[in-house]
């Protein structure tokens, strides 16, 4: 599968930038979150285990604007400061919740999720809709971004 277009990344003084413009309204999009967020941090020089745990805050981000919102998705990666940044936008204004499944319930854990891996997460309002993100530190021996 090919990636949709993405901007190129852009160093600025303040640390680096990806954006993948349009995430699809499909199945495919965690995969191809995924394999962005990867490509782009490892280009970039981010350490694996930040990588990993990207890869997966990531992964819940995409899965919860497709099933919870109406497009447009934006997915932007951003790193410096000593840390990694992802947002991924959606069409709703409806503020995310985190809630708490039961044990036979499913799905419903991605922001439990996100909560325990990231070192802080929220949203902004982001008309037509909203933007969530998640932040993972970089360790203190990471290469300057």
């Amino acid at each position: 599968m090919t990636l949709p277009p993405a901007t190129a990344p852009e160093h600025r003084a303040g640390g680096c930038l990806a954006v993948l413009a349009e995430v699809p309204a499909t199945g495919s999009a965690c995969g191809l979150g995924r394999r962005f967020v990867t490509d782009t941090l490892l280009g970039w020089g981010v350490p694996d285990p930040v990588v990993e745990v990207a890869v997966l805050v990531t992964s819940e981000l995409v899965a919860n604007a497709v099933n919870h919102a109406p497009p447009p998705g934006e997915l932007r990666v951003l790193a410096g400061a000593g840390r990694v940044r992802i947002e991924v936008g959606d069409g709703s204004a409806r503020e995310p919740r985190m809630v708490r499944p039961g044990d036979a319930t499913a799905g419903g854990r991605g922001l439990l999720l996100i909560d325990r891996l990231a070192s802080r997460w929220g949203w902004d309002s982001r008309p037509p809709g909203k933007s969530v993100w998640c932040e993972v530190s970089l360790p203190a021996s990471s290469p300057r971004m």
